[in-house]
């Protein structure tokens, strides 16, 4: 593991930076360093927030920050936090991918000259990293994005996307859990409800999660609606 930069950001508060890339190695040692802070100085640490390729530590008020970084640095180098990472859930996240909900679709499809059939299968087939939730509430920023789908922001973006939308911006992929603007490119929504304050824990993905999309028909999405609705959806999930 290519060890991170420590940089003190403020008086309660550290950073640890990694190299400024989207890839699944970093996010591993993010989420395992994470655990290893959690798990070890839970009575220092207030809160953790992670990125795509930072890891932002604060502490509570009582802690000297430089004693914790010289003692945490001394881990590092001797590599005591590589606590094995917790067995983690797979998400089977519904997607329809008809017209009527990937609104460009067909413009994706045209930039990379592929079918709509080959747009769904690469979209579906890897198993994606939730690396963090953030822009909006219960919004998950998501590594696996096959190369053969990156795709430019629109020019112009929406001033609406509806709740569930999937979307592709650049080399990300994720889903809008609310009505909101955005300039992703659409192509799909699902029935699922992402965030929600009704609920214990409002946000349905966090941070370590795994997510696979999986195609269904306009049919199948109205029928999943109705059951998220009444509260009667059996969310699908497995371990890894």
């Amino acid at each position: 593991m290519k060890l991170p930069k420590i940089l003190k950001i403020a008086p309660k508060t550290i950073l640890l930076q990694w190299e400024a890339i989207i890839c699944k190695e970093i996010q591993k040692d993010i989420l395992n360093i994470k655990q290893g802070l959690l798990l070890n100085f839970s009575e220092e640490i207030l809160e953790t927030t992670a990125t795509y390729a930072e890891l932002a530590v604060y502490f509570k008020a009582e802690i000297c920050t430089a004693t914790f970084i010289e003692k945490f640095s001394e881990i590092l180098l001797s590599k005591q936090q590589n606590s094995p990472v917790a067995a983690t859930r797979v998400v089977i996240i519904p997607v329809c991918y008809e017209a009527i909900f990937g609104l460009d679709g067909n413009e994706v499809c045209k930039f990379h000259n592929i079918a709509e059939t080959e747009l769904i299968k690469l979209h579906t087939e890897p198993t994606y990293s939730v690396s963090f939730i953030g822009f909006l509430p219960g919004f998950p920023y998501l590594t696996g994005l096959s190369e053969k789908l990156h795709t430019p922001r629109k020019e112009m973006p929406r001033a609406l996307v509806s709740k569930g939308s999937v979307g592709i911006g650049g080399g990300q992929t994720g889903v809008y859990p609310s009505n909101s603007p955005g300039g992703w490119n659409i192509i799909g929504r699902s029935p699922l409800d992402f965030f929600s304050i009704k609920k214990e824990v409002p946000s349905l993905l966090k941070a370590g999660d795994h997510i696979k999309f999986q195609a269904i028909t306009k049919a199948e999405f109205e029928l999943i609606s109705l059951e998220v609705a009444s509260g009667i959806y059996q969310l699908k999930t497995h371990t890894l």
